[in-house]
């Protein structure tokens, strides 16, 4: 075997989801969308609809 070999590939991860499982611990829900999708969300916004961001610029005394 070499180091970082692919029959391991996951090992920690699947431990641990098994040991939550049996204590009875469930994962949170996500609050935000994952980047790929909020980076193509804020891409259609700016750039198809020409939406603008910020503050909006009024008019200055």
């Amino acid at each position: 075997m070499t180091h970082g070999s692919l029959d391991k590939a996951g090992k920690v991860r699947r431990a641990t989801i098994e040991a939550m499982k049996a204590l009875g611990i469930t994962p949170k829900e996500r609050k935000s969308p994952p980047p790929r999708i909020r980076n193509r969300e804020n891409y259609y916004k700016r750039f198809i609809l020409k939406l603008r961001w910020g503050q909006p610029k009024g008019r200055r005394r």
